[in-house]
């Protein structure tokens, strides 16, 4: 699955850290390191199995809590309206 950064947003990377400015509803979301990391593969569209893939291996953990840690992330941006799900066209349409 692929996502999108919806418009909006203002997001500005601060050494290890990103943080993303709603100007409509005037919120500061901070990510950590880790959550810095998937938006960052999100923005550069990256499947998710690859993220998560990068992220067990790059935090040094197993790839079950990698995923974890990833859909957490995940819903969190969706529930906030950061992000949206890519619609996939079928082989063949």
């Amino acid at each position: 699955m692929k996502y999108k950064i919806n418009k909006g947003f203002i997001t500005q990377k601060m050494g290890k850290k990103m943080t993303i400015f709603d100007g409509e509803a005037s919120t500061l979301y901070t990510f950590n390191e880790t959550g810095s990391y998937i938006f960052a593969k999100i923005k550069q569209g990256t499947e998710s199995d690859k993220i998560i893939d990068k992220l067990a291996l790059g935090f040094n953990i197993n790839r079950q809590r990698a995923k974890k840690d990833y859909l957490e992330f995940i819903n969190v941006l969706i529930k906030n309206k950061i992000i949206s799900s890519l619609k996939q066209k079928k082989p063949g349409k």
